[in-house]
C-alpha cells in the first residue's frame, strides 16, 4: 500500500472521528435570544422536553407560548382537537402553563418543508393578531434545533431575532449518538436537514402556496 493511499486512509478516518464528536452539539444547539414569544413544535409532545418547555415559559419573560404542528394526514378539517400542536398545548396547560397564554396553531401536513410552512404559519398569524414581537424562542429537542433555527429565520427575515432551545433527546445518548441505530438514523437525517434548511430553495412569502397554511387557530380555549 503506498504512502498517498495510507495517508489518504488516515485522513478520512479523522475526518469521521471529527465528525462523531462534534456534529450532534453543532446540530443541538442552544441560543436563546431576548424574547416575548415562544415557539413549541407540536411534534415533540410525547417527548418528556415538554417539562423543560413549561419551565422555559414560566423562568422566561414570555407574553405567550405558541404551539405549532400538522394536522394528521387521515384528518384534514382544521379541527385543532386531533393534532400535535392542541396535544403539545395540553400539556403545557399540565404542567402550569396557564391556557390564556397559551395558542394553537395547525398547518397541513404536507409531505415536505414542514417545518419551514410552520414557520410561515407562525409569521403570518402573528401579523395578523397585531401582536409586537421582540424575538422568538422555538423550542424543539436535540438534533433538530439547528434545521429549526435555519428555517425560523429564513421565514421571518433579519428584522425578527430568532432564538432556539433544545431540550434533551430522550432516544438515545446524545454523548454517544453513534452506538445506537437511533442516533445514528437520526444524527444522519437531521444532518441532511440542515443542509436542506441551509441551501434548499424555499418560497419568501407565505401567500406563495396557497396550500402550505389552512388553519390559524388563536387560542385554543377561547376564540378564533
Amino acid at each position: 500500500m503506498s504512502s498517498a493511499v495510507k495517508g489518504g486512509i488516515v485522513a478520512v478516518l479523522l475526518t469521521v472521528i471529527v465528525f462523531a464528536l462534534t456534529i450532534h452539539d453543532f446540530l443541538a444547539i442552544n441560543h436563546p435570544v431576548h424574547a416575548n414569544v415562544l415557539v413549541v413544535e407540536g411534534w415533540i409532545w410525547e417527548s418528556s422536553a415538554m417539562k423543560d418547555a413549561a419551565e422555559e415559559f414560566k423562568r422566561g419573560r414570555y407574553a405567550i407560548v405558541v404551539t405549532v404542528g400538522t394536522l394528521p394526514s387521515w384528518h384534514e378539517s382544521g379541527q385543532s382537537d386531533e393534532n400535535a400542536a392542541s396535544r403539545a398545548a395540553e400539556q403545557l396547560k399540565y404542567l402550569g402553563v396557564s391556557e390564556h397564554t397559551i395558542h394553537i396553531l395547525t398547518v397541513r401536513n404536507i409531505d415536505n418543508h414542514r417545518t419551514y410552512t410552520s414557520a410561515l404559519g407562525v409569521r403570518q398569524w402573528l401579523l395578523n393578531s397585531h401582536i409586537p414581537v421582540t424575538g422568538i424562542n422555538v423550542f424543539t429537542i436535540g438534533a433538530h434545533a439547528r434545521k429549526s433555527l435555519v428555517l425560523f429565520k429564513r421565514a421571518f427575515g433579519d428584522n425578527t431575532p430568532i432564538g432556539v432551545i433544545a431540550g434533551i433527546e430522550n432516544g438515545y445518548d446524545p454523548e454517544h449518538w453513534w452506538l445506537s441505530v437511533n442516533g445514528v438514523y437520526t444524527v444522519l437525517r437531521k444532518t441532511i436537514g440542515y443542509l436542506y434548511a441551509e441551501w434548499w430553495p424555499l418560497p419568501d412569502d407565505p401567500h406563495a402556496s396557497p396550500d402550505q397554511v389552512t388553519f390559524l387557530g388563536r387560542n385554543a380555549y377561547g376564540s378564533c
